[in-house]
């Protein structure tokens, strides 16, 4: 029988903080865009913002994370529920923002499902694999 490996609270925390930096400028867009502000101005700029943004967050992140690196290396739970529904949550919010990137970036509106679904398809498969790997967590049971 194979055994399955425990991941430390570390080790989550880091797929958890890349996943959301690496996600980082869509949801960013997300906000954007609910608020209008392509209205107000360029599209350029609005990517600019949230590429300094990500880039402070990055820094800042990195910085608590190895900080707090050995608190978080002792700690170790069978599942990981609260941290893989965070990495849900950023999944869907840059699924999301990818496809508000498409329209800024001069994509018809009637083309958004056709980036959408096959972006969600892939993001749920990784989130299968990640899920039952490093989370503990399947997502055909729940």
């Amino acid at each position: 029988m194979k055994t399955k490996k425990i991941y430390n609270l570390f080790q989550i925390n880091l797929i958890v903080f890349y996943t959301l930096c690496f996600m980082l400028v869509p949801i960013l867009l997300v906000v954007a865009y609910i608020f209008d502000l392509h209205m107000y101005t360029s599209v350029n700029n609005i990517i600019l913002i949230a590429d300094i943004i990500t880039i402070v967050v990055f820094i800042l992140g990195m910085l608590y994370i190895f900080l707090t690196r050995d608190q978080y290396e002792r700690k170790l739970k069978p599942s990981y529920q609260k941290e893989f529904l965070t990495l849900i949550i950023i999944s869907a919010f840059g699924i999301l923002g990818l496809a508000i990137l498409f329209i800024y970036l001069g994509g018809l509106l009637f083309y958004v499902p056709h980036v959408i679904i096959p972006l969600f398809l892939f993001t749920y498969f990784v989130l299968f694999i990640v899920g039952e790997k490093y989370f503990n967590m399947n997502l055909l049971r729940r």
